[in-house]
């Protein structure tokens, strides 16, 4: 079934008749009208859903209105340039940098723009990492939040804008730049602070709908990326989506149906297969397709940086999808992919001819994700399980507030190595509840890592060393993810989504904390807080956890479970 246009090819088996005929449905139905007419009855019968559902449907025509927006964008990047900035920081969480993070993994930079760094994580060995590498008085600081309220983004500003006043006094405001919704409280903020730009972004799009608004465009116009051009391909893409009437062959819907049909058939793991020029795309898919289908007890897990293997390695809850570029053979990942079509797994192919597509493609995944929905019988637009870890983390930052400390965290299950294992399950040892807390997977579980600690080289492989241990032994999904960014992403599945994941946390001591300015607590504080404030929230949706306190040297404490892990797994036959 091929989708030529697009350079997409799906290799679906047995499943093809299904999908086929689903669309059939939907044509029939008048999907394409109707979902331009922004009819909400495609998703619920349920009014006030409808009302939800109508009102975060503004991303449709963003590539229309932002190609109008591009001279707008072009003067500021002109103006930034002419001012002597070096070097551009977004700072903010989920949808405000998961596309900046894309575009600047992706694309080169140009020869007249400037570096690019994101800041999504409150860790404070990261913070000070990013600050020793930047010259603060030539950086422009981007601060990105929707609403106005997230915490991580103001924390971020409020950090580095007193960091520059310290430099440049009452001028510290001309490296600022805002993006956030019109009538958000940050607006005034970032007035009153003397903020060099305000844009002012769409509040009928949510957060994962974004790439394609100021949100992502600006970044990747500092970064020298043709931005017309990229808005452009979501143009594009509209066109043959339906947006100027019907059509024969809707990419969106295809690629929609495909998935809905498949996870409700059991294949509900999504697994990204792509060349390591790509690699990035997984973290923005992560988002929105956990986000918008993980609710109600279903959805689709995105499983990303997953080496591939082999068809026997996999159970029958996977899709496959290959997203490359057509000039990249990647013989390695091919032979595998024509391998697991053989034995029957369903396999999607994606080809791209240059990165300047990724804006067609942006698009592409947005309107499938809004068909995986209807399919699904959910709301794709909401997220009504990401607020328990906020709720949860706001209640703890309070008893820091009042006491001057977290609660303690409890006795934990076992100790060993400087390693601290907290856990429902029991055991004398790691190697114990290691065993004991693995033994509970069932077929068709997954695994999440989750590192609330600071990046490095060393980091993920020890990580990337314990999801291969554990899929090799189990024959499980795994993904892993740093916090608290995917709180703002895979966090909605991991509450709202199906009953199957086995959840690790991973903490550390901070023993280079850096202060708020204007709070009472510590970014470290911050951390440590929102890593237990997701872990009550899994625990209020009755998740199995295992809390991993890897002590003042996280690699070196990773690599104390890593030697304790293989034998655990050894004894579950």
């Amino acid at each position: 079934m091929p989708d030529t246009q697009f350079a997409a090819t799906y290799e679906l088996g047995q499943y093809q008749s299904a999908v086929e005929a689903e669309v059939t449905a939907l044509n029939d139905q008048n999907f394409t009208s109707r979902f331009w007419q922004k009819d909400a009855t495609l998703w619920t019968q349920d009014a006030a859903a409808q009302d939800s559902i109508r009102s975060f449907m503004g991303w449709l025509r963003s590539p229309e209105v932002m190609l109008k927006a591009v001279p707008e964008i072009m003067d500021f990047v002109h103006e930034v340039q002419q001012a002597g900035f070096q070097h551009v920081v977004v700072m903010g969480m989920g949808g405000s940098t998961m596309a900046p993070i894309v575009f600047q993994r992706s694309f080169q930079q140009g020869t007249t723009s400037l570096p690019l760094s994101i800041l999504d994580t409150t860790d404070p060995g990261t913070v000070a990492a990013l600050e020793a590498t930047l010259p603060l008085e030539h950086t422009l600081f981007i601060v990105a939040s929707k609403s106005g309220t997230t915490a991580e983004p103001l924390a971020f500003g409020d950090y580095f804008y007193d960091k520059v006043k310290a430099i440049k006094g009452e001028k510290a405001g001309e490296n600022f730049v805002a993006i956030t919704d019109p009538g958000s409280k940050f607006v005034t903020q970032a007035t009153a602070e003397g903020y060099r730009h305000i844009f002012l972004n769409f509040a009928e799009v949510g957060g994962r709908f974004s790439a394609l608004t100021y949100f992502g465009l600006v970044p990747a116009a500092l970064y020298g990326i043709d931005i017309a051009a990229l808005i452009q391909g979501g143009v594009d893409m509209m066109g043959n989506c339906g947006a100027n009437g019907p059509v024969a062959g809707n990419p969106g819907l295809l690629l929609g149906t495909a998935l809905g049909v498949l996870a409700k058939q059991g294949r509900d793991k999504l697994t990204l297969i792509t060349p390591d020029s790509l690699s990035s795309v997984g973290l923005w898919l992560e988002q929105l397709l956990a986000e918008s289908t993980g609710k109600e007890g279903k959805g689709i897990l995105p499983v990303a940086g997953e080496p591939l293997g082999t068809p026997e390695e996999y159970g029958t809850d996977r899709v496959f999808v290959y997203l490359g570029y057509e000039r990249e053979a990647d013989q390695a990942n091919q032979q595998k992919l024509h391998a697991l079509v053989a034995a029957g797994h369903p396999v999607i192919t994606i080809r791209l001819k240059e990165p300047l597509d990724l804006g067609s493609e942006f698009y592409r995944w947005e309107i499938a994700v809004a068909v995986v929905g209807i399919v699904l019988g959910i709301n794709p637009f909401d997220q009504p399980n990401v607020q328990a870890a906020k709720t949860a983390t706001d209640a703890l930052m309070k008893v820091v507030t009042e006491q001057g400390k977290l609660p303690a965290p409890g006795e934990p299950a076992a100790s060993q190595d400087g390693v601290s294992y907290y856990t429902k399950v029991s055991g004398a040892d790691a190697t114990a509840v290691l065993q004991a807390f693995f033994a509970q997977a069932q077929p068709g579980d997954f695994m999440t890592l989750q590192a609330y600690l600071h990046e490095s080289d060393k980091l993920n492989e020890e990580l990337a060393q314990f999801r291969k241990l554990v899929q090799d032994k189990l024959r499980i999904a795994t993904t892993s993810g740093y916090g608290p960014r995917f709180l703002h992403s895979t966090g909605q599945y991991h509450k709202g989504g199906p009953n199957k994941g086995l959840f690790v946390q991973f903490t550390a001591d901070h023993p280079q904390d850096l202060p708020l300015p204007g709070r009472t607590y510590t970014f470290g504080t911050f951390e440590n807080a929102q890593a237990q404030g997701d872990l009550d929230a899994l625990h209020q949706y009755d998740r199995r956890t295992l809390h991993l306190h890897l002590g003042p040297n996280p690699e070196q404490g990773l690599q104390s479970v890593l030697a304790a892990l293989p034998a655990a797994l050894g004894k579950l036959g």
